[in-house]
């Protein structure tokens, strides 16, 4: 009996051919079911005070890149392997998320409680004069738009817009002639939760709508128009722009928006997510995509975070539609403050890996050796993070295979590896009916990749541990089918 292991599905049936009822440690890629890995230390000096709540790596026109920092009073830049503060005069005002954006080769800031703020290279954030406070900024068609505003001359709109001048991310005076422009999303109560980019349009989220902004020119210069149905999100990290599509989660169900209807994706472990979740603060959820692998990262809260950290993460693949999780914060000890890019520095000759027969078929002359590479990074008790380490332990629980009329003399298990582990044990359960109390069987070590048993049930339940690198398709049971009862 050949069962091919189809991702984290708690929520179906659990006699589902080839679900994974439950896991952890585990991301879905296309080749397999993949051990997540452990933990490097970025090299990055720990952030020098306060706690990170938001990270950005922003890349500029040359193509160089910056990686900043907020911890609520501070801003933050790397440089080399420590750490400059770049915080406007004053510094700013503790309790709020900052939103970054990139605008040419400047990097703006808001916090929902001072202006905007902006740093050209190399130098650190000064206000712009006449901009509004802000919660979320985005960058589209040539100009900055800022989401639920409070400014001066027109007071507080958490459910507000308002866009700098073309081509000038520091000119908010609203004109004509500037194009800057300013209006409310009113066609549906609430605040403003999220946006984000979609091509050259703008996506507004609420609680339980979105709003898609549209740059008309003048005289309306942005057009907004409602998505139809009742979908919003709870935070702006929820939301991961992904290509031409957002993926996010709202209301208790992940979605797929393209611009023109959002789309329920296919989860089989949305039930679960719900249970999971810890729903007070599920505004904090931050996310991430790794375009090289396909996979959007949801961190989020669970609810054995009492105080709402960070704790979790739900992964999912957008091409062959299957799940992961992994519970980070039990795994290291420490919640995840901020989930951001983080480009690695070039190659060095100290830093060349291996032997010369174990390096990579790259020509001597290519970028490869010059130039830096992207990867994902989280920012953890200060210090960022990047998870490519050899991983620790991972585990995954199968579904229930057998039969409802006879029994399954089980024999023995061969996982089918793409990566062998360093080690692996089983741990079988059987049951006489799906809803009956489960017998657990002695533990049993790999032995020549298989593992030797002798059970005899009508419904058995298999749990995987590994060690070290391993991704696995999934496994051969041999089994006898015997008489019924």
């Amino acid at each position: 009996m050949r069962l091919e292991l189809h991702g984290f599905a708690p929520d179906l049936d659990p006699s589902t051919p080839g679900i994974v009822a439950e896991c952890d440690g585990i991301i879905p890629l296309r080749t397999g079911l993949v051990a997540a890995g452990s933990l490097v230390d970025a090299g990055i000096d720990a952030i020098p005070s306060g706690t990170a709540n938001a990270a950005v790596l922003a890349t500029l026109l040359d193509g160089s890149r910056r990686t900043i920092v907020a911890t609520g009073t501070r801003i933050y830049e790397v440089t080399g392997a420590s750490w400059t503060d770049r915080s406007r005069t004053g510094n700013y005002t503790s309790g709020s998320i900052t939103s970054f954006c990139v605008f040419g080769d400047n990097v703006l800031s808001s916090n929902g409680v001072e202006i905007i703020g902006q740093a050209a290279p190399g130098a650190g954030f000064t206000d712009i004069a006449g901009s509004p406070k802000a919660d979320i900024l985005v960058t589209a068609s040539g100009c900055v738009m800022a989401l639920n505003v409070n400014h001066a001359d027109y007071g507080d709109a958490p459910d507000g817009w308002h866009c700098s001048a073309l081509r000038n991310q520091a000119d908010w005076t609203a004109a004509a002639a500037t194009q800057s422009a300013y209006g409310r999303l009113i066609d549906a109560p609430g605040d403003i939760r999220a946006g984000a980019a979609l091509g050259g349009d703008i996506v507004a989220y609420k609680e339980s709508s979105m709003f898609l902004g549209r740059y008309v020119g003048p005289p309306v210069v942005w057009q907004w128009t409602r998505v139809p149905g009742d979908i919003g999100t709870h935070g702006n990290g929820c939301v991961v722009a992904a290509g031409t599509r957002h993926f996010f989660h709202g209301g208790d169900d992940f979605y797929v928006f393209d611009g023109s209807t959002p789309r329920p994706l296919d989860c089989p472990a949305r039930k679960w997510f719900s249970r999971d979740l810890n729903w007070q603060y599920a505004h904090r959820i931050a996310s991430s995509y790794d375009q090289e692998t396909g996979v959007v990262y949801w961190y989020y809260p669970s609810t054995a975070s009492a105080s709402g950290d960070i704790d979790s993460v739900i992964s999912y693949n957008v091409a062959t539609n299957r799940w992961g999780r992994q519970r980070v914060g039990q795994a290291y000890g420490y919640p995840v403050q901020a989930v951001s890019r983080i480009a690695t520095a070039a190659m060095t000759y100290e830093g060349i890996p291996g032997t010369y027969d174990t390096l990579p078929e790259v020509p001597y002359d290519s970028p490869f050796w010059l130039s830096s590479t992207l990867g994902n990074a989280i920012v953890v008790n200060g210090k960022f993070y990047t998870p490519s380490g050899v991983p620790a332990t991972s585990w995954i629980v199968t579904g229930d295979f057998g039969d409802l009329t006879s029994w399954l003399f089980l024999r023995r298990v061969t996982p089918a590896y793409v990566v062998n582990p360093t080690a692996a044990t089983l741990t079988a359960t059987m049951r006489e009916t799906l809803g009956g109390a489960p017998t657990s069987a002695a533990t049993l070590p790999s032995v020549r990749g298989r593992f030797d048993l002798r059970h005899n049930a009508r419904w058995h339940r298999l749990m995987f541990v590994w060690s070290g690198n391993m991704t696995i398709t999934g496994f051969d049971a041999d089994v006898v089918r015997t008489t019924p009862e």
